[in-house]
Formats: C-alpha cells, sequence, structure tokens
C-alpha cells in the first residue's frame, strides 16, 4: 500500500470504472490530476482542502485505489473557523475499488486501513463515506471495519471544537445514498434524530 505516484491516473480511473463507480464519467479531472500531482491533491482555488489517493499493489501492478477528499461544498457551507476546522479533519471516502481478480482477499480492507492510518496521521479526525441505499453487502462491509452506518434519510451530529454541525449523504447521480460514519477514538451511536458522535471531536 501506498500513496499513488504521479502518472498512475489512468490506471486508478480504469479499475474504479471496472468496479462501476457511479458518476466518474471519463474520469477526465481525476486522472489528470492523479498524473500530474500523485497521491496528494491540492484543490485549486480551495486553500487547506486536499484529494487523497492511495493504491494496493500486486508485484508493482497496481489492482485497486483508495480516493478520499475533502468534501468541498459541506466545508464551504460552514464559513470561518468552523469550516477552517472541517477542512483540516474531515474527508469522504469517494472511490474504493478493487479489481475484480483481486476482491475477497483483503485488498480492500488493507487499503482502507492503510488510508485511515495515513490521514489520521494528517490530522483527519473523521471519516464517512456514501453507499448505496439498496447495496446491502457494502454496508455489511463498512459496519465490520468500524463504520456506523445510518438508516435512509439520516444524518450525523458532529460536536466539533468550533460547534455543532450536522452531515448527511444528500443525494448524486439519481441514488439514494447511507452515510457512513467512522471517528477513531470516538463512538458514533443512534440518537432520536440520527446518528451523534458522543464526545466533542478535537483537533
Amino acid at each position: 500500500m501506498r500513496l499513488l505516484r504521479a502518472g498512475e491516473g489512468a490506471a486508478a480511473v480504469e479499475i474504479a470504472a471496472e468496479a462501476g463507480t457511479p458518476g466518474l464519467r471519463d474520469g477526465g479531472d481525476l486522472r489528470a490530476a492523479l498524473d500530474l500531482s500523485g497521491g496528494r491533491i491540492e484543490l485549486p482555488d480551495l486553500p487547506g482542502m486536499t484529494g487523497w489517493g492511495f493504491g494496493v499493489l500486486a508485484g508493482d501492478r497496481l489492482v485497486g485505489i483508495l480516493y478520499a477528499c475533502t468534501p468541498v461544498d459541506f466545508v464551504l457551507s460552514h464559513p470561518g473557523e468552523q469550516g477552517g476546522w472541517l477542512a483540516r479533519s474531515l474527508v469522504e471516502i469517494e472511490i474504493l475499488a478493487v479489481e475484480t481478480g483481486f476482491r475477497g482477499r483483503g485488498a480492500g480492507t488493507a487499503l482502507l486501513d492503510y488510508a485511515e492510518r495515513f490521514l489520521t496521521e494528517q490530522g483527519v479526525r473523521l471519516f464517512v463515506a456514501k453507499v448505496d441505499a439498496g447495496d446491502m453487502p457494502v454496508m455489511r462491509w463498512y459496519r465490520h471495519r468500524g463504520y456506523r452506518v445510518a438508516d435512509s434519510g439520516e444524518s450525523c451530529l458532529l460536536d466539533t471544537p468550533a460547534g455543532e454541525t450536522t452531515i448527511g449523504a444528500g443525494s448524486a447521480h439519481k441514488r439514494m445514498w447511507r452515510l457512513a460514519v467512522k471517528a477513531p477514538g470516538h463512538e458514533v451511536v443512534r440518537g432520536m434524530r440520527g446518528l451523534r458522535l458522543t464526545s466533542t471531536l478535537t483537533t
């Protein structure tokens, strides 16, 4: 496992497309960004917001990728100190894909574990993923890896050093999504109005 390297954009996007990643289209922007920057992409005109690409290899061949990124629209809806804290502390797992022949052999789990450890060292405190509401195997997979999955339409209440906020799955690409949430060192529980963290996320 490692960060993707400059020039690996085409291989990464091909794996994601083969896995049926929604909304990828031809992967042009992502492919170009990975080819140019490798596994750390500074988002243009968005200070402090970053995309991260990780790969798992068989020999010297890329066979799986994970792409996580600052959830830009969500962060931009929080001005000032809270927006800055969220930009540093929150990532959304947008793509996690493994070649067909390597699925069910632990590659995806190892990739997620590596990305979580790496990003935690960079200051990330909260990981979220949007899961297709009809995809029970993927929901179970995230649950087995320590994520709490919201019910359809539920959000998660976050108590940050800059105040409370709520994040939800929203809708995209004409699909219904459920939110999967993990905050290492913090428990995520089900409350009266959805998920919530049991304690304040610290810097």
